[in-house]
């Protein structure tokens, strides 16, 4: 009960935090262009488009403000400004008002039979409750319209598209305090089903079962493991408020040498839970340690430890970013507020930490009582060790390198399988155990001879794609050009003659070796991709160039699939932000190419 009742006193401060979010900061004006986010897109209804403003906390636009003015030859007129607030203001008496976010519907005659440029400027005029009114604001807008053919046919247009990212950002903008606790939980249940937790499983199980905890023990050790996840989730949402897309700690921490780092320290782990050697202190030491244990159970080594083990898994082990938590932090970017971001992402991670909690209250209970099974435990722990330490060199090596690894890795555990089977116990499982094991690890080899890399499909050909146009053969995608900076990308997209979409790729992210051997290299794709030009940005680096790309594009990091027509203009509502479906991708390619045929 002691580790429970230590976390509950660490989380009531962080909870009392989420009530005075603003009330110790100055306020500072901003700039209009981040207190009126202003985006215009293509809507889904003939002859509209939607121009949609994120208005920040504490800023609100007049109703009475908003002018179209006509830029070219086709007309534009607002469809109807919804009804406001009621303000008593100091400039205009009383007066309509939005706030949070406002969509306007514009229409205009959907009458061309191509594709067309539509330009027209609009105008509003917005002020700050702390005393600020800016002057009216005149932007111009240009968008291309599609023909008005493809409005009406809905085999042009792509399947119904609902931008995850935006979705969540502009939810988050309109719920209060305790509608955003509720979301940021939700979001972080949604994430437990992703490549983001599933690989922390085996560090619980090691911690918990390894340690033989059981009931509340356990509990209370992985409740301090997910307050070290939560806890560093909030420093990342933190730092999000305050350098908004600037920064990604994650991708900043998947160096070669923190990630070698890592590795080793798993490959030690796991052979000491296999007994090859024993990690002990100097004797002397360790007699200290001892008295002092027998004081006090070690009760805040364990907590530190396992807290700073949670810490570590969410850097290193769990880098990625899916449409709901880049939808959560683009919110926190633009709001600067400090404590919103800590306290949001802080319990997005008490969500992604509910499976975790299960496996540590649970671990202990779904196993038999003390006997022989312990040594197993303990060696499938100490395997879970080495099969993370093959996980992340992964990231490092080529595809086929880390077959061998994998295999290697099955063959050890087929090994094991065959020296414990006489034993005596069981015995016949045994044997069945390990032969599949060994079959397993020769797939693996085979696949990585042929030159394969998929650790899942290793026999699969060609499912590796490519850069260049050298090796092009049949369901095989080909990227035209690698590039990793916004000047590489800008001088793409100035010379296209064809659409282009751009795969936001880094060694380290999980989610983008499922995209490339999975989706893009599927039967279904290839054909599609083949008619355009397909470009890898490589973020593995995390470079400034990097950086400056995804903060160009409002992009906290991979993966991402972004879509720009044949004139080189970005479709941003077809944006698929984290793991998409091959439906999602056929659907935005195809419309693609509808369009460039028009």
């Amino acid at each position: 009960m002691k580790p429970i009742l230590l976390l509950l006193s660490l989380l009531v401060p962080l909870s009392a935090l989420g009530f005075s979010f603003g009330n110790n900061s100055k306020p500072e004006f901003l700039p209009v262009e981040q207190a009126f986010i202003l985006g215009v897109r293509q809507s889904d209804k003939p002859g509209t488009i939607n121009a949609t403003w994120q208005i920040t906390e504490g800023y609100y636009l007049y109703k009475h403000q908003f002018k179209l003015t006509t830029d070219g030859d086709i007309p534009v007129q607002f469809q109807d400004l919804p009804a406001g607030k009621k303000k008593n203001d100091p400039y205009f008496g009383e007066v309509e008002v939005y706030r949070r976010e406002l969509t306007l519907p514009i229409r205009y005659p959907a009458t061309n039979t191509t594709p067309q440029e539509l330009n027209f400027i609009l105008q509003y005029q917005g002020c700050a409750d702390a005393g600020l009114c800016y002057p009216p604001q005149k932007v111009p807008v240009s968008i291309t319209i599609p023909a008005a053919s493809l409005t009406s046919t809905t085999s042009a247009q792509p399947i119904p598209i609902q931008d995850t990212t935006t979705s969540v950002s502009s939810t988050l903008a309109n719920g209060s305090l305790w509608q955003t606790i509720g979301i940021m939980f939700g979001l972080g249940l949604l994430l437990t089903f992703t490549p983001c937790v599933l690989p922390m499983i085996p560090i619980v199980s090691a911690i918990v079962i390894g340690g033989k905890q059981k009931g509340w023990q356990g509990l209370g050790t992985t409740a301090i493991y997910v307050l070290g996840m939560a806890s560093t989730y909030a420093l990342i949402g933190a730092l999000a408020a305050w350098f908004g897309t600037q920064f990604n700690l994650q991708a900043a921490l998947q160096k070669p040498s923190l990630i070698t780092a890592s590795a080793l320290l798993f490959t030690v782990l796991g052979l000491a839970m296999l007994g090859v050697f024993n990690l002990r202190l100097p004797s002397g030491l360790q007699q200290k340690l001892e008295v002092l244990s027998d004081q006090s159970r070690s009760s805040s080594s364990r907590f530190l430890g396992t807290f700073l083990a949670g810490v570590f898994a969410t850097l290193i082990v769990s880098p990625c970013v899916s449409a709901p938590l880049a939808g959560a932090v683009l919110y926190i970017s633009t709001t600067a507020d400090i404590a919103l971001g800590a306290f949001a992402l802080f319990v997005m991670g008490l969500g992604m930490g509910v499976p975790l909690l299960v496996v540590g209250a649970m671990g202990s209970r779904i196993l038999p009582r003390n006997g022989v099974w312990m040594e197993d435990v303990k060696a499938l722990m100490g395997f879970a060790m080495l099969g993370m330490t093959v996980w992340l060199l992964a990231r490092l090596l080529p595809g086929g390198q880390a077959l061998y690894l994998w295999g290697a890795w099955l063959g050890l555990l087929a090994a094991y399988a065959f020296h414990t089977a006489r034993r005596g116990e069981s015995q016949y499982w045994r044997w069945l155990l390990g032969i599949m094991l060994v079959l397993l690890a020769a797939l693996q080899w085979l696949g990585a001879a042929s030159g394969n890399s998929n650790f899942l499909i290793p026999l699969t050909q060609n499912s590796t794609l490519s850069i260049g146009n050298e090796g092009k053969s049949q369901n095989r995608a080909n990227y035209q050009f690698n590039i990793g900076s916004l000047a590489e990308m800008n001088d793409i997209l100035a010379t296209t003659k064809v659409p282009v979409m751009f795969d936001l790729y880094a060694d380290w992210c999980i989610s983008c070796q499922e995209i490339e051997h999975k989706i893009l290299a599927a039967k279904e794709v290839t054909p599609l991709l083949n008619k355009i030009t397909l470009v890898r940005i490589d973020v593995t680096d995390n470079s400034a160039e990097n950086q400056a790309l995804m903060q160009q594009y409002r992009l906290f990091g991979p993966p991402a699939l972004l879509f720009f027509n044949d004139k080189g203009e970005y479709q941003q509502d077809w944006s698929l932000i984290g793991e998409p479906t091959k439906e999602e991708v056929v659907s935005r390619l195809s419309a693609l190419l509808t369009l460039n045929q028009s």
